[in-house]
């Protein structure tokens, strides 16, 4: 194997700590993946050897697995892996697939009993799989630690394949939105920005994704009903409380906090556009609304931490203050609405800890509403 790091935190663990790890932890078993090629599995990676057979001492929890081709030039091919939520002492097996360039379950006759020989000789194929990297481990937890089994199965693709991007199809143009007429749009050119901003999705092409191919996310219900008067589309506009209340009726707010982790890791380890998107939005939807942070304060409690640990792995074009990051103008409105709306304290320790990953500054934040200043205590 090649460019394994956790050789070094093998070394500075005791003989008794690495055989409970490797008797309780779990196994992924993998065949065929040409050497060169990058291989991760969360936020750890390296370019397999030709002894490499997969990895060993996986913590019980979610993680996501990778591998991304190597052309002849040096060049990567695009990240293409899975989630998988790995119980204790399972064994996993994934083969590669030379024609698609990616994992796959490993299919014949006798699975389980292919498993029940692996785990007898375990310990032979020891030295040919890398140790989980644990150095890493409580960082991931950090970002993943809601997310569970049932996550897994209710978000994944129906392939079980994470890609950058899905497989879409185009639709006839008869069928694409055509959005207001000429005339609407003339009669108020500022609700017309408005609408545009919070139905921004009506102007694109009406792309379908192949079936199975993209993450099942919640429909995010828009901050403006379509046939909103004038009136309602300004109240929309300045809070989107009606729309949150949506988006957790039926007490979901445990799931789609579930689905925020998710979405991002699928991001962070898959390179996934759409999830990147996904998350995306849902922060702007969040971040506008002072009445669903005094609704829903457990919830946005929560939801600020979960920030601490995701905003510092954003790519470098979105960790930049400047007024066209809408990240960060998202995350000073969230920022506004959480000390108007009494959640002080995690809005400070959010605050705080983004001066010191991000070097973001907030400095004017209620120059909007000068009279609202932040509570002291939480209000519970």
């Amino acid at each position: 194997m090649e460019s394994i790091s956790s050789v070094s935190l093998m070394a500075s663990m005791t003989p008794d700590t690495a055989l409970k790890l490797f008797e309780n932890g779990a196994v992924l078993i993998i065949a065929g993946v040409p050497p060169g090629t990058e291989f991760g599995i969360d936020q750890w990676s390296f370019l397999v050897g030709e002894n490499f057979r997969g990895v060993k001492m996986i913590p019980e929890g979610v993680h996501f697995v990778y591998c991304a081709s190597q052309g002849p030039y040096g060049d990567v091919a695009p990240r293409v892996g899975f989630v998988h939520y790995f119980r204790r002492g399972e064994i996993i097996v994934r083969e590669w697939d030379n024609e698609k360039e990616e994992l796959k379950p490993r299919v014949h006759d006798d699975v389980e009993g292919e498993i029940g020989r692996i785990r007898e000789n375990l310990k032979n194929l020891d030295r040919y799989l890398a140790p989980y990297d644990y150095d890493g481990l409580a960082k991931w937890k950090n970002l993943t630690g809601n997310i569970t089994a049932e996550t897994v199965q209710r978000h994944s693709p129906d392939c079980g394949v994470i890609r950058n991007t899905v497989e879409l199809m185009s639709c006839p143009d008869e069928d694409r939105p055509r959005g207001d007429s000429p005339l609407s749009i003339a009669n108020s050119s500022r609700l017309s920005k408005i609408r545009s901003l919070m139905n921004e999705e009506e102007l694109l092409p009406n792309l379908k994704t192949v079936p199975g191919s993209a993450p099942h996310f919640t429909t995010l219900p828009p901050r403006c009903p379509k046939d909103a008067s004038p009136a309602d589309i300004s109240l929309h506009h300045m809070d989107s409380i009606a729309a949150i209340d949506l988006l957790f009726e039926n007490g979901q707010t445990e799931a789609i906090f579930e689905e925020i982790q998710f979405s991002f890791i699928l991001f962070l380890c898959g390179h996934s556009v759409e999830s990147l998107n996904h998350w995306r939005k849902i922060l702007l939807l969040l971040s506008n609304s002072e009445k669903a942070i005094e609704k829903y304060r457990s919830f946005y409690r929560n939801y600020l931490t979960a920030l601490q640990y995701q905003l510092p792995e954003l790519p470098v074009e979105l960790m930049e203050q400047t007024e066209s990051n809408m990240v960060y103008q998202d995350v000073r409105r969230l920022l506004l609405n959480s000390y108007q709306a009494g959640i002080t304290s995690a809005a400070e320790s959010l605050e705080k800890s983004l001066r010191g990953t991000l070097l973001w500054r907030f400095e004017n934040l209620f120059e909007e509403d000068p009279e609202d200043l932040p509570t002291v205590v939480d209000v519970d």
